[in-house]
C-alpha cells in the first residue's frame, strides 16, 4: 500500500509543477512580459550566447578541445515471493527470489591518450520450499558474478585487464516421515588477463582459477551415506616478447578431495573411502638472438584410504596407499653447444591391515617401491660430436605378517637394480659403456598347529647379478666387450611332527652364472670370443 501512495504523490508533484510552469507562461506570453524581445527586461540579453553568456567556456558534457570525459551508470533490481497454499492435498508452497545488476562504464579521451573502464555485475538468489503432509523439499541458489575491462591506449603503449569472477551455492534438501537427503553444490572461477604492448615490447599474463566443492548426504531408518567431493585448479601462463628476446612460463595446479562415508545399522557396519590427488606443471622458455633455454617440471602426488568395519562379525579392513611422482627436464642451446638433463623420481607407499576376530586372525602387508633416474647430455652442432650419462635406479622393500588361531608366517624381501651407461660419438668413432646390477635378498618363516600334525618352515635366499657392456665402432673397426656374474645362494629349514612320528630336513644351495664374449673385427682381420 506505501509502494502505491508513492506513486501517486510523484505523479501528483509532477503534475502541479507542470501546470505551474505552463500557466507563467501562458501568462506571460498573453502580457506584454518580462521575456518579450522588444520591451522586456532581457531585451538583447543571451544567457546561451556563445561569446558573452554565463556559459561562454563551459562545456556541460566534461569535453574540451583536448579530452573529454564519459560516465554510464545502469542498475536494475528485481523481487519476486510467492505463497500458495492448496488444502486439498494438505500443502504449501513459497517461491522466493531476488536479482540485481550493475553496469558501470567510463571513458577518458584526451590528445593522445585515452582510457575504458567497464564493470558489470550480477547478483541473484532463488529459494523454492514445498511442505506437504509427510514431507518438505527445500532447493536454494545463489550466484554472483563479476566482470571488469579496462584498456589504456598511448601513443606507443597500450594496457588492457580482463578479470571475470562467477560463484555459485545450491542446496537441495528433502525429509520424508524416515529419511533425509541433503546435497549442497558450490563453485567458484576467476579469469584474469593483462596485456601491455610498447614499442618494442609486449606482455601478457593469463591466470584462471576454478574451485568446487559438492556434498551429498543421505539419513535413513538404518543407514547413513555421506559423499563429499572439492577440486581446485589454477594456470598461470605469462608471456614477454621484446626486440631480440622472449619469455614464456606456464604453470598448472590442480587438487582434487574425495570421501565416501557410509554406516549401516542392520549389520552394524562402517565403511570410509578417501583419495586425495595434486599435480602441477611448470614450463619456461627463454629465447634470445644467440641462445634459448626450456625448463618442464611435473609433480603428481596421491593418497588413498580406504577403512571399513563390521561388528557383526567383529572384522576390519585398512588399506593406505600414497604415490609421488616428479619429472625435471632441462635443455640450452646456443650457436655452438646444445646441453640436456632429465631427471624423474617415483614413490609409491602402501600398508593394507585386515583381520577378524571371530576367526581370530590378522594380516598385515607393508611395502614401498621407488624408482630414480638422471640422463644428462651435450653435442656441439658444428661437428655433431655428442656425450649422454645416464644413471638408474630401482628398489622395493616388502614386508607381510599373517597370524590365525593354528597358522602364522612371516615374509621380507628386498631388491636393488642399478644401472650406469655413458654414450659419446664423434666425426670418427662410436662408444657406449654399461653396467649393471641387481641385488635380491629374501627371509621366510611359518608354522601350523593343529590336533594331527605341527609344522615348522623357514629359510632365506639371495643373489646378485652384475653386468658389465662395452661397444665401440669406427669405419674401419668394430669391438665389444660382454660380461655377467651371477651368484645365488639359498638355505631352507623344516621340521614337522604328528603322533606317529617326527622328521626334519636342511637344505642348502648355491649357483654361480658366468658369461663372456669378446669381438674385434677390422678391414683385414677378426676375432671372436664365447664363453
Amino acid at each position: 500500500m506505501r509502494k502505491s501512495v508513492f506513486r501517486t504523490l510523484v505523479m501528483t508533484g509532477g503534475l502541479a509543477a507542470s501546470l505551474a510552469i505552463g500557466g507563467h507562461t501562458s501568462l506571460a506570453a498573453g502580457n506584454d512580459s518580462l521575456l518579450n524581445s522588444n520591451d522586456g527586461l532581457l531585451e538583447n540579453v543571451n544567457i546561451l550566447d556563445s561569446e558573452d553568456g554565463l556559459l561562454n567556456g563551459l562545456n556541460i558534457g566534461g569535453s574540451d578541445k583536448e579530452s573529454s570525459t564519459d560516465t554510464n551508470a545502469d542498475a536494475d533490481a528485481n523481487v519476486v515471493n510467492e505463497t500458495v497454499v492448496d488444502e486439498e492435498n494438505d500443502s504449501v508452497t513459497t517461491n522466493k527470489g531476488a536479482e540485481a545488476t550493475s553496469d558501470v562504464n567510463a571513458n577518458v579521451e584526451g590528445e593522445d591518450e585515452s582510457a575504458e573502464v567497464n564493470a558489470d555485475t550480477e547478483a541473484g538468489v532463488m529459494n523454492e520450499t514445498m511442505v506437504e503432509e509427510d514431507s518438505a523439499t527445500s532447493k536454494t541458489e545463489a550466484g554472483a558474478s563479476q566482470d571488469v575491462n579496462a584498456v589504456v591506449e598511448g601513443e606507443d603503449e597500450s594496457a588492457e585487464v580482463n578479470a571475470d569472477t562467477e560463484a555459485g551455492v545450491m542446496n537441495e534438501t528433502m525429509v520424508e516421515e524416515d529419511s533425509a537427503t541433503s546435497k549442497t553444490e558450490a563453485g567458484a572461477s576467476q579469469d584474469v588477463n593483462a596485456v601491455v604492448e610498447g614499442e618494442d615490447e609486449s606482455a601478457e599474463v593469463n591466470a584462471d582459477t576454478d574451485a568446487a566443492v559438492m556434498n551429498e548426504t543421505t539419513v535413513e531408518e538404518d543407514s547413513a551415506t555421506s559423499k563429499t567431493e572439492a577440486g581446485a585448479s589454477q594456470n598461470v601462463n605469462a608471456a614477454v616478447e621484446g626486440e631480440d628476446e622472449s619469455a614464456e612460463v606456464s604453470a598448472d595446479t590442480d587438487a582434487a578431495v574425495m570421501n565416501v562415508t557410509t554406516y549401516s545399522e542392520e549389520d552394524n557396519s562402517f565403511t570410509s573411502i578417501t583419495e586425495a590427488g595434486a599435480s602441477q606443471d611448470v614450463n619456461a622458455v627463454v629465447e634470445g638472438e644467440d641462445g634459448s633455454a626450456e625448463v618442464n617440471a611435473d609433480t603428481e602426488a596421491g593418497v588413498m584410504n580406504e577403512t571399513m568395519y563390521n561388528e557383526e562379525d567383529d572384522s576390519y579392513a585398512f588399506t593406505t596407499f600414497g604415490n609421488l611422482t616428479s619429472g625435471l627436464n632441462a635443455s640450452a642451446s646456443d650457436e655452438e653447444n646444445e646441453v640436456m638433463a632429465d631427471a624423474m623420481s617415483d614413490s609409491n607407499v602402501w600398508v593394507m591391515t585386515e583381520g577378524s576376530e571371530e576367526n581370530d586372525s590378522s594380516k598385515t602387508s607393508i611395502g614401498t617401491e621407488s624408482a630414480n633416474g638422471v640422463v644428462l647430455g651435450t653435442m656441439d652442432k658444428e661437428d655433431g660430436d655428442s656425450l649422454q650419462v645416464k644413471a638408474m635406479n630401482d628398489t622395493s622393500v616388502m614386508t607381510t605378517v599373517e597370524n590365525s588361531d593354528d597358522y602364522s608366517k612371516f615374509e621380507a624381501n628386498a631388491a636393488n637394480n642399478l644401472m650406469l651407461g655413458a654414450m659419446t660419438n664423434d666425426e670418427d668413432n662410436e662408444s657406449a659403456a654399461t653396467v649393471m646390477n641387481a641385488v635380491n635378498a629374501g627371509l621366510w618363516a611359518e608354522s601350523m598347529d593343529s590336533e594331527e600334525e605341527e609344522y615348522t618352515s623357514a629359510g632365506l635366499n639371495a643373489g646378485t647379478d652384475t653386468a658389465l657392456g662395452f661397444l665401440s665402432s669406427s669405419e674401419d673397426n668394430e669391438s665389444s666387450f660382454l660380461s655377467n656374474l651371477g651368484v645365488n645362494a639359498d638355505a631352507s629349514y623344516t621340521q614337522w611332527e604328528n603322533e606317529e612320528s617326527s622328521d626334519s630336513e636342511f637344505n642348502l644351495g648355491l649357483s654361480t652364472d658366468f658369461g663372456l664374449n669378446t669381438m674385434l673385427e677390422s678391414d683385414d682381420e677378426g676375432f671372436d670370443l664365447g664363453l
